[in-house]
C-alpha cells in the first residue's frame, strides 16, 4: 500500500542504520563484521524485491536462491510476551520516529513530515465510541492509527480522548502474543468493518495484526480482502516492516481509502460512555494478552499449525489463516467465514454474559468526522450504510437539491460487479421508456465516477492497481463505483403504526407487479428496499434496482394463478400432508441474488429466479418486520427525524426500537443456503403452522403490547393468514392474492390504529 511513499531500497538503507545502532540484530553477524552485515542486507533486499509484485495465489516463477547463510533477525526492544498495548504503541512510534529521522538524513530531505501516529485506547475495558455497532459488539482495538491532530504536547505526545473514536480512526490493530495469526486476523476484520460502518465513504479499510514475531497488514475493499503477512525474524520481513510503519506515518488520508469526492467536516458529539475503571494490578501468565488490562482467554496452549521453522515468513488465505508459507501478499474475494464474536472481557467484567453495562456513565464530547459535501452536493447526513467490506458496500446520503436548497434527495453510492453493469444499464433504460408509477422510485441519474487517470473507478484497477491480464487471472469480481440520485422517501424503520408498514408492503407489491408488466424482475426484495409514504394513508414504494434484470413483459402472467380458496378451506387443509418441493442436485448456473434472510426457498436451493420468488420474499419481510421492532418510535422522535431527513444519528448503531431476532429466526440468516431453505420449508409445512405461530407470538407480544394489548393478536392473525396462504399454494402466490389478504387485515383491524399517533406533517 505504501510503496509510493517508502521504496524498498530506502527501507534497506534504514535497516542498515538500525543494524548499526542496535535497533535490529542479526545472530549470524558478529560485531564489526561489516562484510557479513552487507551480505545479510543484500540477501534480504533481493528477497524483498523478488516478492514485491507477487501474490500468494499466483505462481512464484523461478524460486529465489537460498542464501548460503541463514540469518536470524530480531528487534530487541519489541515488547515480549505478554504484549502490553501501551508498550507496543511506544515501540511502533519509536520505530516510526527513528525511521523518519533516518529517511530525512539519507534523502537529505527535511520536508518529510509525519501525518499520523499510533495510539492505544484511553479506556482499556470498553468499546471505542462511534463504531455504529450494536451495544454488545466487542469493538475495542488494541491499538490504532490517528491523524496527528489527535495528539497534544510537544515532546511526549498524548492522545486526545475526543479523537479516540471510529470516525477518526485510520487503521485498527490487534496484538497477539501467540504465533498463530488466525485469531488476530479474524478480530481485526471486525474492527475494519467498524471503520467502514463509521466512515462508509472509504474506498477501503485498513487493519493490522502484530504478534510475537510477525506482522500482518490487511486492506479490505468491496472485492474482498488482501493482506501481507511477514515474519520479523526474516530479513525481508524486517525491510517490509520498516516500509509499512514509515508509510503509515507519512500517508495522507487517500492512502487509507478516503474518497476525495467526499468532503469531511468535524462535529462535536456528546455521548455517554462507561466510567473509566481504576487501574488494575498487572496480570501475567499465558492466559492474558496485556498487563494492566482485562483477561484474554481462549489462547491455545500449543500452536501445531505454526511452521516447523519459525524463522520463515508466512502468508495465508483470508478464510483459513495459517503460518506455514513464505511471506507474500495475498488477494482474495472469497466469502467471509463465520467470524468470532468472543469478548476480550473476563468473567468478572460488567459486559460478560452479554449483559449491558450497569456502571455509572460519564458524558464526553467527541470529535466526529462526518460528510458535509458528497460529489459537490451539500450533505445532511447518512441515510443508510451496509457497513460491509466485501460486496456492494451500498451507502445512501441525504443531499440538498440544487433548486430551493430545501428539498432532500437520496444519493446512493455502490460498487457494482462489472458483470452486472450491462444488466443495470438495460433496466434503467427500460424504466426510462415507461411512464412513472407511484409505487416505484426510479433513480433520476446514473453515472460512473471516473478514476484519476480518466478510466473507470474500479476496485481491481483503481484501488489495487492491477493490469487487465492480472484481473483476468484473479478469481475475484471487479467492482465499479456507481451513483444514483432519487427522491427521498421514508425508511421503514420510521413507521408510525403496524398499519403504516402494511400499507408500505401493499405499495411495494403494486410497484413490483408494475415492474413485472414491463418485463423487469427486481430480485432483491428486503426491508431496506421498501420505503413508506409521508401521507397518513399513503402506500409505500419499491426502490433499488442493483440486482434487477430485464425479462419478458407480463412475466407474472406466464402461469395461471392458483385457484382462489377460502380461509375455511385453508384451515381444513391443515390435516392434509404437504408434498415436498422438488430438490435438484444439479449445479447452480447463475448467481443467487437477494438478501439472505429474505431469500425465497427456491432461490436458496438454486432454482432460476422468478417473480414468484420475489413475492415469497415479501412474506419474509412481513414476518421479520414484526420481530425486528419494539413498536414505533415516539411521536416527537419521528417528527424530528422527518425534519432531519431521516439521517442516522452520528455514532448510533441501532435506533432504540430495533431489537434482535429470536434465535429461531436468526437461523434464517446463518448456515448454508440449503440449511436455510430447509428451515423455511419445514416451517411452511401444514403440520408446522401451529408451532410456527407459537414461536412467533410470545416475541410479537413482548415487542408490541406496550402500545396496545390487542396489537399482538392482530399481528399474529395477519402473519398466520399470509403464512398459510403461501403454504397452501405451494409458494406460488400472485400479487393480487397477497394484496387482498393485507387489505382485508387493514379493514378488519382499522380501529387498532387509533392506539398510534400520526406524527408527520402533510
Amino acid at each position: 500500500m505504501f510503496g509510493h511513499l517508502v521504496t524498498t531500497s530506502l527501507a534497506r538503507d534504514i535497516l542498515d542504520r538500525f543494524l548499526a545502532d542496535g535497533t535490529v540484530t542479526c545472530e549470524e553477524i558478529k560485531p564489526n563484521e561489516e562484510e557479513e552485515t552487507r551480505h545479510a542486507l543484500n540477501a534480504a533486499y533481493a528477497d524483498a524485491v523478488a516478492h514485491a509484485c507477487l501474490r500468494s495465489d499466483e505462481p512464484l516463477g523461478e524460486p529465489t536462491p537460498e542464501p548460503e547463510t541463514t540469518y536470524q533477525w530480531s528487534w530487541p526492544k519489541f515488547p515480549t510476551t505478554p504484549i502490553n498495548e501501551n508498550k507496543l504503541v511506544a515501540f511502533l512510534n519509536n520505530i516510526a520516529d527513528s525511521a523518519l529521522s533516518t529517511a530525512r538524513s539519507i534523502l537529505q530531505d527535511d520536508s518529510l513530515q509525519p501525518r499520523n501516529r499510533f495510539a492505544a485506547p484511553v479506556d482499556k475495558h470498553h468499546a471505542i465510541p462511534l463504531s455504529y455497532e450494536p451495544d454488545r459488539e466487542d469493538m475495542h482495538p488494541d491499538f490504532m492509527v490517528l491523524p496527528l491532530a489527535a495528539f497534544s504536547g510537544d515532546k511526549e505526545l498524548e492522545v486526545k480522548e475526543a479523537y479516540v473514536n471510529f470516525t477518526a480512526m485510520l487503521l485498527a490493530g490487534e496484538s497477539k502474543s501467540a504465533r498463530n495469526a488466525r485469531e488476530g486476523l479474524i478480530q481485526v476484520q471486525r474492527y475494519m468493518r467498524g471503520i467502514k460502518r463509521a466512515q462508509p465513504w472509504l474506498r477501503f479499510a485498513t487493519g493490522m495484526t502484530v504478534g510475537k514475531d510477525f506482522v500482518a497488514l490487511l486492506r479490505g475493499d468491496c472485492s474482498g480482502l488482501e493482506r501481507i503477512e511477514l515474519s520479523l525474524t526474516d530479513g525481508r520481513g524486517c525491510i517490509e516492516f520498516i516500509r509499512i510503519i514509515l508509510g503509515i506515518v507519512l500517508a495522507d488520508k487517500k492512502a487509507f481509502g478516503h474518497n476525495p469526492d467526499v468532503e469531511i467536516g468535524e462535529r462535536n458529539v456528546s455521548v455517554d460512555i462507561p466510567e473509566l475503571r481504576p487501574a488494575a494490578t498487572p496480570r501475567t501468565g499465558p492466559n492474558f494478552m496485556t498487563s494492566g488490562s482485562t483477561s484474554q482467554s481462549g489462547i491455545p496452549p500449543t500452536f501445531s499449525e505454526y511452521a516447523s521453522n519459525p524463522g520463515t515468513p508466512y502468508s495465508a488465505s483470508i478464510d483459513l489463516p495459517s503460518v506455514d508459507q513464505p511471506s507474500a501478499t495475498s488477494s482474495t474475494g472469497s466469502k467471509s467465514g463465520t467470524t468470532s464474536t468472543g469478548s476480550k472481557r473476563g468473567p468478572d467484567d460488567e459486559m460478560s454474559q452479554g449483559k449491558r453495562s450497569k456502571r455509572r456513565k460519564r458524558t464526553v464530547t467527541l470529535c466526529a468526522f462526518i460528510p458535509v459535501r458528497v460529489h459537490s452536493r451539500e450533505c445532511i447526513g447518512i441515510l443508510f450504510t451496509s457497513g460491509s467490506i466485501r460486496g456492494r458496500g451500498t451507502t445512501v446520503y441525504v443531499v440538498v437539491g440544487a433548486g430551493d436548497g430545501k428539498t432532500y434527495f437520496a444519493l446512493k453510492t455502490s460498487w457494482q460487479d462489472v458483470a452486472r453493469a450491462d444488466d443495470q444499464a438495460a433496466v434503467l433504460k427500460k424504466l426510462s421508456e415507461h411512464k412513472p408509477h407511484p409505487n416505484v422510485i426510479i433513480p433520476s441519474k446514473l453515472f460512473d465516477p471516473t478514476a484519476k487517470d480518466g478510466g473507470v473507478d474500479s476496485t481491481l484497477g483503481s484501488i489495487r492497481a492491477l493490469l487487465n491480464e492480472e484481473m483476468q487471472q484473479l478469481k475475484v469480481e471487479n467492482r465499479i463505483l456507481t451513483m444514483t440520485i432519487s427522491e427521498l422517501w421514508r425508511p421503514v424503520a420510521y413507521f408510525w403504526s403496524p398499519h403504516d408498514f402494511v400499507r408500505g408492503v401493499i405499495g411495494a407489491l403494486l410497484g413490483h407487479e408494475y415492474l413485472c408488466e414491463m418485463g423487469i424482475l427486481h430480485r432483491d426484495i428486503s426491508e431496506n428496499n421498501i420505503v413508506l409514504s409521508l401521507c397518513r394513508s399513503g402506500l409505500g414504494a419499491l426502490i433499488d434496482f442493483d440486482m434487477a434484470i430485464v425479462g419478458r413483459p407480463n412475466m407474472h402472467q406466464d402461469s395461471a394463478p392458483p385457484p382462489r380458496v377460502s380461509k375455511k378451506e385453508i384451515l381444513a387443509s391443515l390435516l392434509q400432508p404437504a408434498a415436498p418441493l422438488p430438490a435438484s442436485d444439479e449445479p447452480y448456473k447463475a448467481p443467487r441474488t437477494g438478501t439472505t434472510p429474505y431469500m425465497s426457498i427456491g432461490v436458496l436451493r438454486g432454482e432460476p429466479h422468478t417473480h414468484y420468488h420475489d413475492v415469497e420474499s415479501f412474506l419474509y419481510v412481513l414476518v421479520l418486520f414484526f420481530l425486528s421492532y419494539k413498536g414505533p418510535l415516539p411521536k416527537e422522535t419521528l417528527r424530528r427525524a422527518q425534519v432531519q431527513g431521516f439521517v442516522q444519528p452520528v455514532g448510533a448503531g441501532r435506533l432504540p426500537h430495533v431489537t434482535a431476532w429470536p434465535a429461531v429466526f436468526e437461523r434464517w440468516a446463518s448456515g448454508t443456503f440449503r440449511e436455510i431453505s430447509d428451515r423455511k420449508y419445514s416451517a411452511l409445512g401444514p403440520a408446522s403452522h401451529a408451532g410456527f405461530i407459537q414461536d412467533c407470538f410470545p416475541h410479537i407480544r413482548s415487542r408490541w403490547e406496550l402500545a396496545s394489548q390487542s396489537t399482538a393478536p392482530a399481528l399474529a392473525d395477519l402473519i398466520l393468514d399470509c403464512w398459510m396462504m403461501f403454504s397452501r399454494h405451494d409458494l406460488k402466490v400472485v400479487h393480487s392474492q397477497f394484496i387482498e389478504v393485507l387489505q382485508e387485515w387493514l379493514k378488519q383491524y382499522a380501529d387498532e390504529e387509533a392506539y398510534y399517533a400520526y406524527p408527520f406533517d402533510g
